[in-house]
């Protein structure tokens, strides 16, 4: 629910066009949430169950491993994952539908793996090594924790920066592995909002909300 959290609120009061949305057999314990929140899980369940196209006014996009549109294209979007395979089991485990996302522009390599976990990541060694390689950066796995941390993967990758998105240090916080692989291992609680810029020569500026 930390991601569907105010989906209800966010389509009535603002609105929005698409919705990714992967097609799964996960079910929330309706006990354990908020009358808000069981709103928001109701909305959720319209988009992933139905089989229509559009739904209150949204399209609702299924991209999974190797989908090709013209706007991934035009944007450098490669989608790693999920697939059939890595779903399988996610009805006790939502992170193995987590999407892995590869963002190419300018010559530069951007990594953003959700809350994926070590099956992707072993599935990602398998089939993606190649396009692995270089990363310039990585939105650390499942919010840095250990769980979303494959050493394997992360040393193919050698990222520059590894950005670690985080409220409260987790206690299984992997930041001081990724420092084996990646020159700059950075925190949202001692940076803030960071923001990567490639320029058109491809080289990569940045701004940090602080520093502490």
């Amino acid at each position: 629910m930390d991601h569907l959290s105010g989906l209800n609120a966010l389509h009535k009061q603002i609105g929005f066009t698409n919705i990714w949305v992967v097609k799964n057999k996960y079910e929330q314990d309706m006990d354990e949430l908020s009358e808000s929140q069981k709103e928001d899980w109701i909305l959720y369940k319209k988009f992933r169950d139905s089989n229509e196209r559009e739904i209150e006014g949204v399209t609702v996009i299924r991209p999974e491993e190797g989908s090709k549109a013209q706007y991934y294209k035009e944007d450098g979007i490669q989608i790693l994952a999920p697939n059939d395979q890595l779903k399988d089991g996610s009805e006790n485990n939502p992170n193995k539908m987590s999407y892995v996302l590869l963002i190419k522009h300018r010559g530069r390599k951007i990594l953003l793996p959700g809350d994926a976990e070590e099956e992707t990541g072993k599935y990602l060694v398998e089939n993606y090594e190649a396009e692995l390689t270089n990363i310039d950066i990585l939105k650390a796995a499942h919010h840095g924790r250990d769980s979303g941390y494959y050493q394997p993967a992360v040393e193919i990758m050698s990222p520059t920066f590894t950005i670690v998105s985080v409220g409260k240090k987790p206690e299984t916080d992997a930041s001081n592995k990724y420092r084996q692989y990646s020159e700059y291992v950075w925190s949202t609680r001692w940076k803030g909002n960071i923001v990567f810029t490639i320029n058109d020569d491809g080289k990569i500026t940045y701004e940090t909300q602080y520093d502490r």
